[in-house]
């Protein structure tokens, strides 16, 4: 069997066209073909004919409930790995979902990272039955160099760091702002590690509820069956001999806060409801986008906890510190969205990457895909100029090409250019300038602008919610 068929081997089952083109061609840009299927019939149809390895499944159809196809393809072919997608509130269904035997969940609107990593995750497993010729982490690389390019010197420093610790058992905590690939950076630490051939599972604190947490995350007897086959694996076994990505720790339960430390202590972990404790082996890398030393002092994650979690710190730089970087990903991505859109657009004007340079880019990487993509939809080719952008990210560059010209930061203020701009917008103006002239150091720009770096780090975290 080759990689290529395994990767084709995808069911795409969505009743909203706008939404199942989205979809698929996501899915196809990093490499699946996926067959289409529009409501559960013809699911169920093509599911028979094709037998997926993946399902991509939205649990609100226009001719059936989604859990009755789940159930019916699970009875069919229980190995096929099944992933619900749902509306953003209706996350309770979708943890119900995984109890009945879903690999795992989306929340709508799905971002491009999070729907390619979940595909990725759940066809790597697929393929670890596969023969010993055929790597079970072709895809996945390919997918991670895609979208953690950078020859910045702060991206230069994380790949050698990333080197460095992947050899180690020590936990890992990446930290960065939301957008700027920290699932990416943790993939790619367990990617380079001795544990690469077996499973990287992501454990979202913030996607599951509290009171399904410790059942998700450490299993359930299910009542009514015997031990030996009632036993509905959680992530930790299923992350056996691999990573377990856990993140937004700071939002995991206080009572599930305390088994998981009881088992990193241990290394044993029985499942919810009754179950004999069984060895488990990983590695356990966490993320947040909170100060995790802040989330200890306020009580929102235990002491113990965080001095046993918080050992290799790794910082994710937000794109607007990464300086040409940031037109590196965008004339790889515009090359892409262009294609999707049937456009011809094949790179950016010297005065648009000025502008990038320049930009906040509060959402990061998935901003970047957005203005790209207004661009690409509502005009035509062969370059990305100025007049195609969204006003404000214009003017923000403006505002600070006059404050390099003027001197603001060294107390010329003139009228003209902090003309309509508010209190808050001029800061964060002059502190984002500070950190990019020192090549994204926070301490450095604390420095030059006389305060606490610990100032500069609440304020970044406002400015990216």
């Amino acid at each position: 069997m080759s990689t290529q068929s395994t990767m084709s081997s995808l069911l795409l089952v969505e009743d909203t066209p706008s939404l199942q083109m989205l979809y698929r061609t996501i899915l196809r840009k990093a490499g699946y073909n996926a067959i289409c299927a529009s409501n559960g019939q013809e699911a169920l149809s093509k599911f028979t004919e094709s037998k997926p390895d993946v399902v991509l499944l939205d649990l609100m159809l226009p001719d059936s409930d989604g859990m009755v196809v789940m159930r019916e393809m699970l009875a069919l072919h229980p190995s096929t790995r099944i992933i619900v997608i749902t509306a953003n509130g209706s996350v309770n269904a979708a943890v119900e979902a995984t109890r009945a035997g879903a690999h795992d969940f989306l929340v709508k609107p799905l971002g491009d990272i999070r729907l390619i990593s979940a595909v990725a995750n759940a066809h790597a497993e697929c393929q670890r039955d596969l023969p010993a010729d055929v790597s079970s982490n072709s895809q996945t690389t390919e997918v991670i160099d895609s979208t953690f390019l950078g020859q910045s010197e702060v991206m230069q420093h994380l790949y050698e760091k990333i080197s460095a610790v992947a050899t180690s058992m020590a936990p890992v905590f990446v930290l960065g702002e939301s957008g700027t690939g920290k699932e990416l950076c943790a993939r790619a630490v367990h990617l380079k590690s001795a544990r690469s051939k077996n499973r990287f599972v992501t454990f979202n604190c913030s996607a599951i509820p509290h009171d399904a947490q410790e059942a998700e995350l450490f299993g359930q007897a299910q009542r009514g069956n015997a031990p030996s086959s009632g036993i509905k694996a959680g992530a930790l076994v299923k992350a056996d001999a691999g990573t377990l990505f856990l993140e937004n720790i700071h939002d995991m339960a206080p009572s599930v806060q305390a088994r998981l430390l009881h088992f990193l202590q241990n290394g044993t972990a029985a499942p919810t409801g009754g179950g004999e404790a069984v060895r488990v082996d990983v590695r356990v890398i966490c993320a947040a986008t909170r100060d995790p030393a802040e989330e200890m002092r306020s009580g929102k994650l235990r002491e113990d906890l965080y001095y046993r979690l918080f050992v290799i710190p790794m910082h994710v730089p937000p794109l607007r510190d990464r300086g040409e970087d940031v037109n590196i990903l965008a004339r790889h991505l515009l090359v892409q969205i262009a294609q999707e859109e049937g456009k011809t657009f094949t790179g950016l004007s010297s005065d648009t990457a000025a502008i990038f340079r320049k930009a906040p880019w509060r959402g990061n990487l998935r901003e970047l895909v957005n203005v790209l993509r207004l661009a690409v939809v509502l005009h035509d080719g062969p370059t990305i100029t100025p007049q195609m952008l969204p006003p404000e990210l214009v003017s923000h560059a403006g505002a600070e090409t006059a404050i390099a010209q003027t001197g603001l930061t060294s107390g010329a203020t003139p009228a003209d250019v902090l003309s309509g701009m508010t209190m808050a917008e001029i800061e964060e103006l002059v502190i984002t300038s500070a950190i990019r002239r020192n090549a994204g150091s926070v301490p450095k720009a604390a420095r030059e602008l006389d305060i606490e770096p610990s100032t500069i780090y609440r304020k970044r975290e406002a400015w990216s919610n």
